[in-house]
């Protein structure tokens, strides 16, 4: 029997090629050249007789049957690193690496990761805050929280949780806005990668081009919150993101207007990857948390959104749709 398997080295290099689709991020992991993953993974080939890549000019992809013998080897390797968690024989399980936007990551992923860390013992967990998409293809990820509207070839996408975006500011400078008319003359705090956010909402509240007294650019969500926080004048925050900071009354929503965006926040990670325990558990968890932002957030929800509809109380759980 063992002479029928494929020398386990060259599986090693096969796996780590396979999820970060790059020899040069395997041979980083593993501490070796990008050649000798590259031979490695032809000693594999050269076993089974046919080919798992397919080697393009700058990149590598794997081919149909490499892509099911990846999903095999995967979980063979899981479930070969928990079996010897359970025995102790290692100090843990899998690594896993995730890609999040800042804000996401700032507000609720980090403040509660303690959690999921506790439900999976011995997972090592990585996060790498970035307002970029990490590709899949290069950058040594298992899996990502992507602003979007859900379709991003070859990956596999789960909604965490739709968005929309409300004028929050300090409880001092609230106590002077009585209207969406009164924001003119007021400092205006604007998302520079979201440039129509605010004419959008202004928009949707019928203060169309009133004249703002300052503006102040900044490129992050959580320099924005910040900024409004310490009184700096009027930004526009996520909901539901933007719940810990109301229930803290560190901001406060001085309107009923709440505008529904046309992206939502995502769980992603290639469709090799989707059936990785590790994975489902790390999604499922972002599901979860996502709900928890949405009821935290229901008590500051206004009656009617900008459209005259019953605004989302967030008591409904994101649904699991996959888009692939």
């Amino acid at each position: 029997m063992a002479k029928r398997l494929p020398p386990l080295l060259a599986l090693e290099a096969f796996d780590a090629a396979a999820r970060h689709l790059s020899f040069k991020a395997a041979a980083t992991e593993l501490n070796l050249t990008p050649s000798a993953i590259s031979h490695r993974v032809k000693q594999i080939e050269q076993h089974l007789g046919l080919s798992l890549f397919r080697r393009l000019n700058r990149e590598i992809r794997l081919t149909e049957a490499g892509q099911d013998y990846f999903s095999t080897v995967r979980k063979a390797f899981d479930q070969v690193a928990q079996a010897s968690l359970r025995v102790g024989q290692t100090p843990h399980a899998e690594d896993l690496r995730l890609s999040a936007v800042p804000n996401v990551a700032a507000t609720w992923i980090i403040p509660n990761l303690a959690e999921f860390l506790e439900s999976q013992p011995g997972l090592r967990l990585f996060v790498e805050s970035s307002p970029r998409h990490a590709d899949f293809a290069r950058d040594a990820i298992d899996a990502a929280v992507r602003f979007g509207h859900g379709r991003w070839p070859g990956l596999t996408a789960v909604k965490l949780t739709d968005l929309a975006t409300t004028v929050v500011c300090a409880p001092k400078l609230a106590a002077k806005l009585k209207s969406p008319r009164d924001l003119r003359g007021q400092t205006l705090i604007h998302l520079s990668t979201f440039a129509d956010a605010w004419p959008r909402w202004l928009r949707a509240a019928g203060v169309d081009g009133i004249t703002a007294g300052r503006e102040v650019w900044v490129d992050s969500v959580v320099q924005m919150l910040e900024a409004a926080e310490q009184g700096l004048g009027v930004a526009l925050a996520v909901v539901p993101l933007i719940a810990p900071k109301l229930a803290d009354k560190r901001l406060v929503m001085p309107f009923p207007v709440v505008v529904p965006a046309d992206q939502g926040y995502w769980f992603v990670c290639r469709r090799a990857d989707a059936e990785r325990p590790s994975l489902q558990a790390l999604r499922d968890w972002l599901v979860d948390l996502m709900r928890r932002a949405n009821t935290q957030m229901a008590p500051f929800m206004p009656a009617q959104d900008a459209n005259g509809k019953k605004a989302k109380t967030g008591k409904r759980r994101a649904p699991l749709r996959q888009v692939k």
